[in-house]
């Protein structure tokens, strides 16, 4: 009786239909827009800073205080600044009870040399072992998952990941050597790497005209190769709700000297306190109850117009002998259907739209406001 009344009379049922639809598409788009934004300004703050908190430090040189005071060796004998760069082990950073884990990473300018061309690039060096354990990284920023890009790196030291617009701009290929003049503090070095991967994106590195290329590989692998130690940053793990002044105060008296620290989930609980922000997720609220009560009120209002259209009907179908129970199952099983329908065809198209628009709202100010790019995700 349900399904024949549905095919007899869809017309009677296209108006709520359509209102399930539109609502439930509507509301789909809200809900997954302001879930995107939330996470990706989540997101955005973890690629600015790498982790929890980045802490810029500097070791000791005194090679180069000596030189710089006068007391130091004659100029031609001095040790040189790669020679005197002394620091604390990473892992006395693991002291402070509120941080969790630590690993180096160090940024520094490149020039890839290749034949008569040269591109200028960032190389970043991090410790393959302890950087999964510690800093940001989404799928999306790499062809391959993270663990296979560690592995990549642990085959051989000299193995780094490129960008892919390198590789396509010079016509290379896996296994190819490069040669990269790594500059840092004052000193400069011609080294070779074997391209082992690609890498899209990583945490703190913008293109640029002075920084085209992205290059990741072995930390220890450039300071062989340096002749020494130079300084780095170092990105931890903290608890949540950790007082910064606090692990800065703990970590002066590991002698570990903190130039600045920056934290990711302070940069985002200043962000979501914006007006502009706030006003943006007050909309899609809005959006979100008022298509939710539309479709609750809209149906309710459908059904009763419906059932007091039908009540001679339904005398009729009592008359010739059905039961309370099965009157009831009759209607159910109806409503049923045109929720499931109503449901299922609004959900689909709000997510068809979802992923097909929500993408272009990521726009701005900023220069690089699009990296890293919007990961739509569907609420």
């Amino acid at each position: 009786l349900a399904l024949r009344q549905l095919a007899r009379v869809s017309r009677q049922y296209t108006g709520a239909l359509l209102l399930l639809i539109l609502t439930l598409s509507l509301a789909t788009f809200t809900a997954s827009m302001a879930r995107t934004l939330d996470q990706s300004l989540t997101d955005s703050m973890y690629y600015k800073w790498g982790a929890d908190y980045l802490l810029g430090e500097t070791g000791e040189n005194p090679a180069a205080d000596a030189a710089a005071t006068g007391g130091g060796a004659p100029a031609e004998t001095s040790p040189t600044a790669s020679e005197g760069w002394m620091f604390v082990p990473v892992s006395e950073h693991l002291k402070v009870p509120q941080i969790k884990a630590a690993t180096r990473v160090g940024s520094y300018p490149v020039t890839a040399v290749i034949g008569k061309s040269s591109a200028a690039g960032r190389f970043y060096g991090i410790d393959r072992l302890e950087y999964p354990s510690v800093g940001f990284f989404r799928r999306d920023f790499a062809y391959s998952p993270l663990g296979v890009l560690m592995n990549r790196l642990a085959l051989a030291s000299d193995a780094v990941l490129v960008s892919p617009s390198f590789m396509a701009d010079y016509a290379l290929d896996f296994g190819d050597t490069i040669e990269l003049s790594v500059s840092t503090w004052g000193e400069r070095r011609n080294i070779k790497f074997t391209i082992a991967d690609l890498v899209y994106y990583f945490p703190t590195f913008y293109p640029g005209d002075e920084q085209q290329y992205l290059f990741v590989g072995n930390l220890d692998y450039i300071f062989e190769q340096m002749g020494g130690m130079f300084p780095y940053d170092v990105w931890v793990r903290t608890d949540e709700n950790v007082d910064p002044k606090e692990i800065e105060q703990q970590l002066y008296d590991l002698d570990i000297k903190v130039t600045s620290m920056n934290g990711s989930r302070e940069a985002i609980e200043k962000e979501q306190a914006k007006p502009d922000r706030t006003g943006v997720f007050g909309i899609l609220s809005v959006g979100f109850v008022a298509a939710a009560l539309l479709t609750v009120l809209g149906f309710l209002l459908h059904s009763f117009i419906s059932f007091r259209r039908r009540v001679i009907e339904f005398g009729v179908l009592r008359a010739i002998g059905l039961s309370v129970g099965q009157m009831i199952g009759f209607l159910g099983i109806e409503q049923l259907l045109l929720i499931l329908t109503g449901v299922t065809a609004g959900t689909g198209l709000g997510i068809a739209v979802s992923n097909l628009f929500i993408p272009f709202l990521q726009v701005g100010t900023a220069k690089n406001v699009n990296i890293p790019p919007f990961v739509v995700l569907i609420a």
